[in-house]
């Protein structure tokens, strides 16, 4: 009896698939970086003996990943990485309800651990002074609501640069609109001017800890300034259950 499994027409790899494998498989092995050039389409549908037709199928879709930057008359590059990509994605989910904001929280509250305790290590004057001037903006901003939030985010985002690896601001900026919205539960019209200034004063603490490169007190007050989100999520989803019920 013949067992050997069979693949349908459907499971079959596309020839832009393949296309766009092999090209992936020469950046690894030419070890081409960013800005370098890869072979045109016409070049790539003779060594592989394909029509061109897929060829240009495979190039789109390694651009539409944010891999190749096209353009007319000029030979295929590779890009440098692109949030804008991978923000896509994190957004669908978050729009269609497939993960909530308590789950960004949860993961970025994994990611900016890290990035706390190693901007506390490598950061520069430069971006110590701009988390300064950040927190001391925020504090300032008074009823200016969009300032608050414009604030919080570039806070993060000083932090992530400032921790050296380059994930983390991809991932960060990745993340860039669930992050907003979680920016914007700390500081909306629900939140008492009590809770405004904790969260403040939490962002404070943690800027005062890398500032003075204490890398365990940045870890702490980071894991504060989080279970102080955590809870204004919680306390959110109730408010809207009993609204919803009523």
């Amino acid at each position: 009896m013949d067992t050997t499994a069979t693949i349908s027409p459907l499971e079959r790899p596309t020839l832009s698939a393949q296309v766009a494998r092999h090209l992936l498989a020469l950046v690894q092995s030419e070890q081409l970086r960013p800005g370098d050039t890869v072979p045109s389409e016409v070049k790539i549908g003779l060594d592989l003996k394909v029509s061109r037709g897929s060829v240009r199928e495979a190039y789109r879709s390694l651009a539409a990943l944010g891999i190749l930057e096209i353009e007319g008359g000029r030979r295929p590059r590779l890009r440098a990485i692109d949030p804008f990509v991978l923000a896509q994605v994190f957004d669908y989910a978050l729009n269609t309800a497939q993960v909530s904001i308590a789950h960004v929280i949860e993961t970025r509250r994994a990611i900016e651990l890290q990035t706390a305790q190693l901007a506390a290590r490598y950061a520069t004057p430069a971006q110590r002074q701009a988390l300064r001037d950040l927190v001391a903006q925020m504090r300032e901003a008074g009823s200016d609501h969009a300032r608050r939030v414009a604030c919080d985010t570039a806070i993060h985002t000083v932090i992530a640069e400032a921790s050296g690896n380059p994930l983390n601001s991809i991932l960060l900026a990745a993340l860039r609109t669930p992050v907003e919205a979680s920016s914007s539960i700390h500081f909306d019209d629900r939140r008492s001017p009590a809770d405004i200034t904790r969260v403040i004063d939490a962002h404070q603490a943690v800027v005062d800890r890398i500032c003075a490169g204490d890398a365990m007190g940045a870890v702490s007050a980071m894991s504060y300034h989080f279970d102080i989100s955590i809870v204004h999520v919680a306390r959110d989803a109730a408010d809207d259950k009993v609204n919803n019920a009523a």
